[in-house]
């Protein structure tokens, strides 16, 4: 039984290494304000999964003193890791929802990691299983704080992939409950937690990113798509020069830039940008980058 926490723990180190990349491919893509979090859960995730698998490779690598110094540091910095973790995620899960946190509900956030610390460092000093009891339990509140959370605001996500994600956690945490029973009562469940937590809910958001990324790609066809000289010509009766001015346009590039892009003098970017206005019925450079956004080129 002592290799199957070691053995869940190298599992989790698979997935959730493969979140974390995945985290970054589309924080890089993403326009969220609360996007840089997710990288930031994801490696702290990590970093818990490689100190709880150090923590038990250490029983069968060491003996004596060396065993049980290499524990404390190991297990010191999962606590560490966990409270971060547990702060970080009543926090993120309001972001995530737009829902401003008032300030007694951020004093709030902080006691929890706090009260988790302190109980954690107390079951690591003490080895008294009421301690680990508490550590366990001030999770488990934090975890159904936030699905509560979910559920009363669920309708304010307007992002189709968030909401999959945010609904994919809901399932996920009522899935867990036999489990979290279980390790209220029995150490050997609360000791393999730490790898079976990071698992279910790395799953949520696997089912996040892979939905988002998957929304963006289909983004990107459409807009390629629409963004045709048939589409464009059928509208505005934009000539092939022009089309190909606009499409400069839209990628930020100055009239000098273009001229020089199309092998064309500047007055001539001139005149065939004169025409686009008159033809698109705009004003200016922004108007038009307004209008093509509106009609989704």
């Amino acid at each position: 039984m002592d290799v199957v926490p070691l053995l869940l723990s190298f599992l989790a180190l698979s997935v959730v290494s493969m979140d974390l990349a995945l985290s970054i491919i589309w924080t890089r893509r993403a326009r969220y304000s609360w996007s840089w979090a997710l990288i930031v859960f994801s490696a702290s995730l990590l970093g818990a999964v490689v100190s709880f698998a150090l923590d038990r490779a250490v029983y069968f690598a060491f003996t004596g003193t060396a065993r049980l110094i290499l524990h404390y540091i190991w297990e010191g910095l999962m606590i560490a890791d966990s409270a971060f973790i547990l702060v970080l995620l009543l926090f993120a899960i309001n972001w995530i929802v737009a829902r401003p946190m008032q300030t007694p509900e951020k004093i709030g956030a902080f006691a929890s990691g706090g009260l988790y610390l302190g109980v954690s460092v107390a079951w690591l000093i003490t080895g008294n299983s009421v301690f680990s009891i508490l550590q366990y339990l001030v999770w488990t509140l934090a975890v159904f704080y936030c699905v509560i959370l979910l559920l009363h605001e669920r309708r304010s996500i307007k992002e189709k992939s968030v909401r999959t994600a945010c609904f994919t956690l809901i399932i996920i945490s009522f899935a867990m409950i036999p489990f979290v029973v279980f390790a209220v009562f029995f150490e050997y469940f609360r000791m393999i937690s730490i790898p079976v937590i990071c698992l279910s809910y790395t799953i949520a958001e696997l089912v996040f990113l892979f939905t988002a990324l998957h929304h963006q790609e289909n983004n990107a066809a459409k807009e390629q798509q629409d963004f045709s000289f048939e589409t464009v010509s059928s509208l505005y009766h934009i000539t092939e020069r022009e089309f190909e001015v606009v499409k400069l346009i839209k990628k930020g590039l100055t009239n000098k830039e273009i001229a020089s892009e199309l092998g064309i003098s500047v007055n001539t970017v001139n005149n065939h940008i004169a025409n686009i206005f008159s033809k698109t019925n705009v004003g200016s450079r922004i108007d038009l980058l307004n209008l093509l956004q509106e009609a989704s080129w």
